[in-house]
């Protein structure tokens, strides 16, 4: 059987780093605590050797990019992987997972294929979503775009927490691959290059909303505040002040203030007066490896 060719692979693999990057934050912000994504390893696989991978039940997450619907891709993660994140995750000790377990972390499971989605975007310039995302423990069995495949691209990696080291299978056929990586036809102007510069507050080299689809999603509300500062006090002081009190934070004068968007730390900036009112000008704007690490520290 024809393997796919180490271009496609190697191409494939230099964005690896930068996929699971936003697979690690956004799976981390769904679970509110960080789980990282490590370790990827990416090689071409011939189907014959995928059966041994289908022995045992495992949670089978299928899902296609809505503009590739045909193109089916499969995530699995082992079912010992599994409980050791429900456990992290709920602070529970179950020693199996069934569907009531499973919702219970299903929005952090569902992260994964997000954090996919905001990746590929990224590196396309454009938004994608998903389609036809399944998510079930059952024995693994290939989607028809891959029986008729003689091989995929396989990626490797390692799930882990301060309590979980666990692993997890990518799945995805060389056309996914070839339009990832830019080598489709349409698309043959590297698009792999762009990897190297993009992040989810990229909206597109041309900044147009209409071009990138981001108009699907220009209405929804986000709650946008500006923090200070914060200090803790004990309940004795806290009875204590009144009118006149001055309570000391743990900011110097002239620090950046935080900007959160919907509760989550997303940029620095610092107090301007605009007329009668206060303002905020932005100063720094976090990547994700930041957004990542400050809930590594959290963790």
């Amino acid at each position: 059987m024809a393997n796919i060719s180490e271009e496609i692979v190697s191409r494939f693999s230099n964005l690896q780093s930068n996929i699971w990057q936003n697979v690690s934050l956004a799976v981390s912000e769904a679970a509110g605590m960080a789980i990282n994504f490590n370790d990827p390893l990416t090689m071409s696989t011939e189907i014959s050797d995928l059966y041994s991978e289908m022995s045992s039940p495992k949670l089978i997450l299928q899902f296609a990019f809505a503009n590739n619907p045909d193109n089916a891709q499969i995530v699995l993660i082992p079912t010992e992987t599994l409980v050791d994140l429900y456990n992290t995750i709920t602070g529970k000790e179950a020693e199996s997972i069934d569907e009531n377990t499973l919702s219970e972390i299903r929005e952090a499971v569902e992260a994964i294929v997000q954090g996919l989605c905001v990746a590929a975007g990224n590196i396309r310039n454009e938004a994608i979503v998903a389609s036809g995302m399944s998510v079930r423990l059952q024995i693994f069995s290939l989607p028809s775009n891959m029986q008729s495949a003689d091989a995929v691209l396989r990626t490797n990696l390692r799930i882990s927490t301060d309590d979980v080291n666990g692993n997890l299978i990518w799945l995805c056929d060389e056309e996914t691959a070839k339009l990832m990586a830019g080598i489709d036809e349409s698309n043959a102007a590297g698009m792999a290059a762009g990897a190297q510069n993009a992040s989810p507050n990229n909206l597109g080299a041309s900044g147009n909303f209409e071009d990138s689809g981001l108009e699907l999603i220009l209405d929804i509300p986000l709650e946008v505040s500006v923090e200070l500062g914060r200090v803790k006090m004990v309940v004795k002081d806290v009875i204590e002040l009144g009118s006149g009190s001055i309570v000391e934070i743990d900011k110097a004068a002239g620090e950046p203030v935080d900007i959160m968007v919907n509760g989550r730390l997303v940029a620095h900036g610092e107090v301007v007066v605009i007329e009668d009112n206060f303002g905020v000008r932005i100063t720094e704007i976090l990547s994700p490896a930041d957004r990542l690490a400050r809930l590594n520290d959290v963790a």
